[in-house]
């Protein structure tokens, strides 16, 4: 896969250096050649120093044939620019780095098909951090609507000695949810739902859903009544 990085944060150069060891081709453009120097020397791909928006740079970089094109500049014009050249050239995927929530339907309009805003994923995070410490994601899937998460079996759990068909039985269990094992704290034995392997403290219950259905999900685990995150997530939406 090429995937051209369109760059002005040290992102950019993560994730070049992690997409090369996975084995992709890698373009990185970048305004500034100290920054540019790092990427040549410690990454190995291609390095354009120059505009970021500037249409000839990115020619020069293949903008043409990229099947990624990833935008991650500190202002929100500029990776707007970058995803309207994107979508000039046909780039199948188009990626940015939202910087203020109001440029979100620009964004949109321009073709960046995915948009990743830091403020609402450390909002996100700080509030589970804050009420369910014991959850943890494992992975996002698709444009991070669907997540997987482990959540711990805490010492008050209603679950504790019974079987793990009772959470996915219990009366608030999202319907669109799903429970896909039990990680045993005491061996490490990952059993399937199927399975219907027993409940005990410090387990670990992998499932997956939206993030309401996993904070639902949580909220039966624990015992805990409805909180903080449903209640902030109602009110920005």
């Amino acid at each position: 896969m090429y995937v051209l990085i369109v760059n002005e944060q040290p992102l950019g150069r993560s994730l070049a250096a992690a997409l090369v060891s996975h084995g992709h081709e890698v373009a990185y453009v970048d305004e500034e050649s100290e920054y540019c120097n790092m990427v040549t020397s410690e990454v190995g791909c291609l390095v354009i120093q120059g505009d970021n928006s500037n249409l000839r740079i990115l020619q020069e970089a293949g903008i043409e044939r990229a099947d990624v094109v990833v935008a991650l500049l500190d202002e929100d014009i500029k990776n707007i620019m970058v995803g309207l050249f994107a979508k000039q050239f046909g780039v199948p995927r188009i990626l940015a780095r939202l910087r203020q929530q109001h440029y979100r339907a620009a964004y949109e309009l321009a073709g960046i098909d995915n948009i990743f805003s830091a403020f609402e994923f450390l909002l996100h995070e700080l509030l589970m951090a804050i009420e369910e410490p014991n959850v943890r994601q494992v992975m996002s899937l698709g444009q991070g609507g669907i997540e997987i998460a482990a959540i711990d079996v805490p010492a008050n759990s209603p679950l504790l000695n019974s079987g793990l068909h009772t959470l996915w039985e219990h009366r608030k269990f999202p319907a669109g949810a799903l429970i896909l094992g039990l990680l045993k704290e005491t061996d490490q034995a990952f059993h399937l739902p199927r399975e219907r392997p027993m409940v005990a403290l410090n387990d670990e219950i992998l499932a997956l859903g939206t993030a309401d259905d996993i904070h639902q999900i949580s909220l039966i685990i624990s015992g805990k009544r409805q909180g903080l995150i449903r209640r902030t997530r109602k009110q920005l939406s």
